[in-house]
């Protein structure tokens, strides 16, 4: 909690917080998981369409919950995930990269 006079000090987040974050993350990337599994078996462009705009507001999930955690670590791991999902837009063939970052992802958290 910011007291008054604590300018520039990032206050702390409270365990309540932590949990909600880390749960946060979690579902994020098992979503972004899901969603990349049928991404993958589609062949309608207007499904991939939609999948592709889940995937990108899940790594925006990923990227909020790791800030709100204030943890480097899961911000590196976003880092990788958002590398190997802009490689696979260009070759939505081989996804195997992305699915082991998602993997550690979670595991991380």
């Amino acid at each position: 909690m910011t007291k008054i006079g604590d300018e520039g000090q990032t206050p702390s987040i409270g365990p309540h917080e932590k949990k909600m974050y880390e749960a946060e993350y979690k579902q994020a990337a098992d979503l972004f998981q899901r969603t990349l599994a049928e991404y993958s078996k589609s062949d309608n462009i207007y499904q991939k369409a939609e999948f592709k705009k889940v995937m990108e507001e899940s790594l925006q999930v990923l990227n909020d919950a790791a800030t709100g955690l204030r943890r480097n670590d899961l911000l590196n791991q976003n880092s990788l995930i958002e590398k190997d999902y802009n490689s696979f837009q260009s070759d939505d063939k081989d996804n195997a990269k992305l699915k082991n970052d998602l993997d550690k992802a979670k595991r991380s958290v």
